[in-house]
């Protein structure tokens, strides 16, 4: 029933990839969790309007009990008072430990759902129903929750593993060009720091990804859901070097989405920082300059942004980094490159070195 059966600390997580997931998510609800008393629904008005009644009429012909909560779509819903206005439904409702919170959505609902269902009495199980490129390969997996501060991005959150993962591949179909190829970011970030074949499979299959053959997608989505769930279980608080590799290009890359304003998508971010991740690689000595080109050449490929453009200050860029969770003792840690599936975590990276690099990526 599950292509994947992971023990993340403590928890086990259960991921199903499968055309239909959504509608047959009732039985899957059952087997993953079988004492829940009711679900909490949580989706975006444009997702839910979509694919919300297959998942609800799914749990409810199981006679289970399941209720509906629509958060605006964006950014902005990542609020302490879009999860205060959860807790109150939840509230409402009388859900108690044995309640499920159900996230139906990309990446931002995602992290709401996920924070609230770490939260709510001490934590309750969470499921997660991806929708988007960048959920199915990254957010859904791994139990990390946040939501954003107006002085940063994912300031505040836990560790919260889902009980059960079911990626529906037809929800990709109703995503816009520039955000299913937004999600590819992270695909490609998992191949360049665990899996040199993947690096390679995404350079003989890139074509066909963005024509959206479903079974090459599918096979791309569950190579990167075991590359991540290999680390997370190695790892499942980031607290052993091991998870902090998965930070690769969103150092810089979280910088850049604060400092524009959110006007990119947060994988078109990652691209810029893979980039930036690379040539700060090569300009210390690490990386050769062959590898940066590839992966250059692939981001170009699936037409995700190499450069900027339109400019940023280097210094807001650098401003935003200092809002990062990975400083420690003063100093930031970033995760570079030494070849193909051989990252390394550095913390002596100097502020000249990342200004030249955000100023190549203007050029």
């Amino acid at each position: 029933m599950f292509d994947l059966d992971l023990t993340i600390g403590e928890a086990r997580t259960r991921v199903v990839v499968r055309r239909d997931g959504l509608g047959t998510i009732g039985d899957l609800l059952s087997a993953a969790l079988p004492s829940s008393s009711c679900a909490l629904l949580i989706t975006d008005e444009r997702v839910g309007s979509l694919y919300a009644a297959a998942l609800l009429e799914s749990v409810r012909s199981r006679g289970q009990k399941i209720f509906e909560y629509l958060i605006p779509a964006g950014e902005s819903s990542k609020s302490l008072a879009v999860v205060q206005s959860l807790y109150e439904f939840l509230a409402e409702h009388r859900a108690g430990r044995d309640a499920a919170v159900v996230a139906l959505g990309g990446g931002v609902v995602s992290d709401v759902a996920g924070f609230v269902a770490g939260t709510w009495k001490r934590g309750v199980p969470f499921v997660a129903c991806p929708t988007t490129m960048e959920a199915d390969v990254d957010a859904c997996l791994g139990g990390k929750t946040a939501i954003n501060l107006p002085e940063g991005k994912n300031l505040v959150g836990v560790f919260h593993q889902p009980a059960l993962i079911v990626v529906d591949p037809v929800c990709l179909r109703s995503l816009p060009p520039r955000d299913f190829r937004a999600g590819l970011a992270e695909s490609v970030k998992h191949a360049l720091i665990a899996d040199p074949s993947f690096f390679e499979w995404h350079e003989s299959n890139a074509e066909v990804v963005l024509g959206g053959d479903e079974a090459t997608i599918r096979e791309l989505i569950l190579w990167n859901l075991r590359i991540k769930g290999d680390m997370v279980q190695r790892d499942p608080h980031e607290q052993r070097g091991v998870r902090v590799l998965l930070n690769f290009g969103h150092t810089i890359g979280h910088a850049i989405e604060r400092a524009c304003d959110f006007s990119l998508r947060h994988g078109e971010c990652v691209s810029l920082g893979l980039v930036a991740a690379c040539r700060l690689s090569q300009r210390i000595g690490l990386l050769d300059e062959t590898v940066v080109r590839r992966v250059t050449a692939l981001l170009d490929r699936f037409q995700l942004p190499t450069r900027l453009a339109q400019p940023i200050e280097p210094t807001r860029v650098i401003d935003a980094m200092g809002q990062d969770k990975k400083i420690e003792a003063g100093r930031l840690r970033f995760v570079l490159l030494e070849d193909l599936g051989r990252p390394i975590v550095r913390s002596s990276v100097t502020e000249e070195s990342v200004r030249l690099v955000v100023d190549s990526l203007l050029v």
